[in-house]
């Protein structure tokens, strides 16, 4: 295996301007770079990251923990994450916790033996303890998506304003019956934009009604039963908001099932503009969030943390655009 020393001979530099070029710790001009890179892809150089982290006391490691990847929310987010990452030297791993407090902990605590120099987390329920014991430790630490009540760098997006748009439009339409399906309302993003939804619907004096409002939990089966139980029975709604893209996913699944047209008999509105949203029929309408910049910003705001931990918390907030498509008309008569 090649050696630094090695390739600092054959490109004719010295081993400190190696290290420069590897590490980014000072200038070195274009041509010397390019020569070095020249000769460790030739030599097929691979740096000591052991030696270089003990040495610097960094791994240029950061984990970014999601509650599910499979949401096509947070894959957009984590590239974000990797981009801002990769044009700063760092590598990021990355793991699912299911929403699990426990799962979120087993993992956390395998990213710290790892040394990662910091953690990008969208928290699951009942995570204050967690981030309690995180900040005590001193790790640089960024909320994503999740915020929580604790002065810490959060970043996420402006849900109650979205909901509150999407809500708005849908009376203005005339629909006086809107339900609202949310993931978990334990979730502060989810509380967010049940007050949103609660803000729109009180402005113009309308009062939702018990069981206007369902849970879902994670899975879009969850979300099928929900919008079931808002669009069954003798007075259903006219209109559903629905609160993420799974839960968006499981009202067309019991649309279609239950041959309920779509926005013949119900109008509906997600919140997430998936890349499938402008291809089903109808096309969904839907509150568009920013995930990958989200995911951006939220590693530029952990890197100020590493570069700097007495730095004061910071809230970022990124605005939603609300985007009409088929799936809302005027409320109608359901036909029987």
């Amino acid at each position: 295996m090649a050696t630094m020393r090695e390739v600092a001979a054959q490109a004719g530099v010295s081993v400190t301007t190696v290290s420069h070029v590897i590490n980014k710790t000072r200038f070195v001009s274009e041509e010397v770079v390019s020569r070095v890179y020249e000769v460790i892809t030739a030599l097929d150089y691979q740096p000591d990251q052991r030696a270089r982290s003990l040495r610097t006391g960094s791994t240029q490691t950061i984990g970014v923990l999601v509650s599910d990847i499979a949401n096509p929310f947070f894959p957009k987010v984590v590239r974000g994450v990797e981009d801002c990452a990769r044009e700063n030297a760092y590598s990021v791993l990355l793991s699912n916790t299911d929403e699990s407090a426990e799962t979120e902990a087993f993992n956390l605590s395998l990213m710290i033996e790892r040394r990662v120099d910091g953690l990008i987390l969208a928290p699951s329920v009942g995570a204050d303890q967690v981030l309690e014991n995180l900040t005590r430790r001193e790790m640089a630490i960024v909320l994503v998506d999740r915020g929580c009540d604790l002065p810490m760098d959060q970043i996420c997006s402006e849900n109650r304003q979205g909901a509150y748009a999407a809500v708005k439009h849908l009376i203005s339409l005339g629909h006086k019956r809107i339900g609202i399906i949310v993931e978990m309302v334990e979730i502060q993003s989810f509380q967010e934009r049940i007050l949103g939804w609660k803000e729109a619907l009180g402005e113009a004096n309308l009062t939702p009604r018990d069981g206007d409002l369902r849970q879902a939990g994670l899975e879009v089966e969850g979300a099928y039963t929900a919008a079931k139980k808002l669009l069954s029975g003798d007075d259903p709604v006219s209109a559903v908001f629905s609160t993420n893209n799974l839960m968006t996913l499981g009202v067309f699944r019991y649309l279609k099932d239950a041959g309920i047209r779509c926005p013949e008999e119900v109008s509906v509105i997600g919140f997430d503009d998936a890349d499938w949203a402008s291809a089903f029929n109808p096309s969904i309408s839907s509150v568009a969030q920013q995930p990958y910049q989200m995911g951006y910003q939220a590693m530029e705001l952990l890197l100020r943390r590493i570069k700097d931990p007495s730095c004061p918390g910071k809230r970022i907030q990124l605005p939603c655009d609300l985007r009409i498509r088929e799936s809302v008309d005027t409320p109608h008569a359901r036909v029987a």
